[in-house]
């Protein structure tokens, strides 16, 4: 491969509401757009998923951006490789998020090369031609987190998460449940409850849930090997593993383990193979996470959605339900509960780069001719 042109866009989309977490809120997606352009006149486009404050990873918005700039960019513009995934060897230490969203574009940049579908193709296997909606709600008032259910029931949606702390205590939760017999429930308490709080967390096993993601605010992994009492519902892992080696001690825990998948935190398509392979061949639940990201990112995650395995539908909302407008055509929807996967090549559909522009708050360009 060679990349003659880089352009690099800072882009501000505003929400359609506040996103209300146990660490943070988000009302208006600051995101990095990458175009990647070769000397045949293809492209190339990735998104890194980074936010402005460090309250998902300590990798923020302004870190990918200075890396991207002062090192990652420069250097792919004067190298000439076979394969996207030979970035990996340029790089010592490198942010994950920065790299997925170049190694995203790179990877859509090849597989147009070769008229072919990026993760179709990557994984060598059939996707499947739908997939279900999964939803997930912020923290609100209780009122507003029934009408919110029920309007979620009525699109089609039958497996929604729920954003927990422990300020909201079970009694709601456990309310939803009963109310709600025909929903999948899982939970996500984005690591706000310390080990001492496993009297609640245990009290939420008789519920049935899908999953409890990242209950606990812990240092190392390996400290959930205290927890030996009896435990049905599994425990899911997001921000905890961010390598392949955090995501092998699951296989050593008491209780059964499961993973959200998400590209950026990752480190980029390599990493998330080798993930989802080693959940399969250690019989991990895998499913597929979003991170509140314009479509050119969420859109390889509706896709890794319909490959063979998933424990349960994703974190993946129609475009409009966070953004009055996204920069893909068509955008992603699930009428009925259901979308239809798309499988065109690279990453499957088209970036609308009127849009992309008018969205643009700051750019980079870079060249480079041979």
């Amino acid at each position: 491969m060679i990349i003659e042109k880089i352009t690099m866009f800072h882009v501000q989309l505003p929400m359609k509401f506040n996103f209300k977490t146990a660490k943070g809120s988000l009302n208006l997606r600051d995101t990095i757009i990458i175009k990647v352009e070769s000397p045949n006149g293809l492209s190339g486009f990735g998104e890194v998923v980074a936010f402005t404050t460090p309250f998902y990873t300590s990798e923020t918005f302004a870190d990918s951006w200075k890396i991207l700039e002062e090192t990652y960019l420069p250097e792919i513009l004067q190298k000439e490789f076979s394969h996207p995934f030979e970035i990996h060897k340029f790089f010592r230490d490198p942010l994950p998020m920065a790299l997925a969203g170049l190694e995203n574009a790179l990877l859509d940049l090849y597989f147009k090369e070769r008229n072919k579908n990026l993760i179709a193709g990557l994984f060598q296997e059939k996707l499947a031609d739908k997939i279900p909606r999964g939803a997930v709600l912020g923290q609100m008032s209780d009122e507003q987190t029934i009408k919110e259910i029920d309007q979620l029931i009525n699109s089609g949606v039958k497996r929604i998460k729920l954003k927990i702390s422990p300020q909201i205590g079970t009694d709601l939760i456990k309310k939803l449940v009963k109310r709600y017999p025909q929903i999948t429930f899982a939970l996500d308490a984005n690591r706000s409850f310390q080990l001492t709080d496993w009297p609640v967390i245990k009290e939420l096993d008789e519920l049935g849930l899908a999953c409890i993601e990242e209950p606990f605010d812990i240092k190392d992994l390996s400290e959930l090997k205290l927890l030996t009492e009896n435990f049905l519902t599994p425990i899911c892992f997001d921000e905890s593993v961010q390598d392949l080696e955090s995501l092998k001690i699951l296989t050593e825990l008491p209780f059964q383990t499961m993973l959200n998948v998400k590209i950026g935190r990752l480190g980029g398509l390599y990493q998330t193979q080798k993930a989802i392979e080693f959940c399969r061949q250690h019989q991990i639940g895998f499913w597929i996470g979003s991170m509140v990201e314009s479509g050119i990112s969420k859109i390889l995650h509706v896709q890794l959605a319909a490959l063979s395995g998933n424990a349960m539908a994703g974190d993946l909302s129609d475009s409009k339900h966070y953004f009055d407008i996204d920069l893909i055509q068509p955008e992603i929807a699930f009428p009925n509960g259901w979308m239809t996967v798309p499988t065109g090549i690279g990453i499957g559909l088209s970036v609308n780069e009127t849009l992309l522009k008018g969205y643009t708050v700051a750019k980079l360009i870079m060249t480079y001719f041979r």
